[in-house]
């Protein structure tokens, strides 16, 4: 049998070798962080974190919440004081950088006969998302999260979004930031799509509707 110097056995050295580079493929997909759907779950995951704590935020501040996550890690909440809203913000798996998640929590009032009902939405949107299009809440994750009417009209909406873009990421990122806006500064914006299932979506996808006239 053919040894070394030191006594090895060249297949000795070749099993060293051979589970060594074993290892480092086994490793791979971790360190260079390629698993792709554990990362579409990840990142899932992350925004689903930031939705309750922007939501409660909204909720318990009864206004508009700017996309700020150091107000969700530095205030305590108002039902729980011994907590903060969140504990850490978490930040998309795909890339080194950290660059935070584009959040936008909206707050109503709707007077309805003498009651006025409280309604508050919040939409978060990875920042990668033009590259990772699959990066995007699932429309079934709210059905169990006793949304308001304003928020069953934002996850409508962004479904039908989704539905629109598909896996065209660019074009998903710009309608998603077309509607935001639409609610940052319209101020007719509940209004329009509690009239209107389609008032709002005529808005990023005029296109779409040429038969309707633009609301106001």
């Amino acid at each position: 049998m053919l040894r070394n110097q030191r006594g090895f056995s060249v297949y000795t050295i070749i099993s060293i070798v051979l589970f060594a580079a074993l290892v480092f493929i086994l490793a791979l997909p971790n360190f260079f962080n390629l698993d792709k759907e554990k990362n579409i779950e990840d990142c899932i995951n992350n925004m689903k974190t930031i939705w309750v704590a922007a939501t409660d935020y909204v909720r318990d501040t009864s206004a508009d919440y700017d996309g700020d996550l150091d107000k969700l890690t530095g205030t305590k909440k108002a039902r729980d004081p011994k907590n903060y809203y969140m504990q850490t913000i978490p930040f998309c798996p795909e890339t080194r950088t950290k660059e935070n998640y584009i959040v936008f929590g909206k707050y109503v009032e709707d007077k309805i006969g003498t009651e006025i009902k409280q309604n508050y939405g919040v939409i978060v949107v990875c920042p990668n998302l033009i590259k990772y299009p699959k990066h995007f809440i699932p429309k079934a994750f709210y059905e169990n999260m006793d949304p308001t009417q304003l928020q069953n009209y934002m996850i409508d909406d962004l479904d039908y979004i989704d539905s629109q873009t598909g896996s065209t990421g660019a074009k998903k990122m710009e309608a998603l930031m077309s509607y935001i806006k639409i609610w940052k500064e319209n101020p007719n914006a509940f209004q329009i799509r509690k009239g209107d299932p389609n008032g709002l979506k005529a808005l990023v996808f005029p296109e779409l509707f040429p038969n309707m006239n633009a609301p106001k």
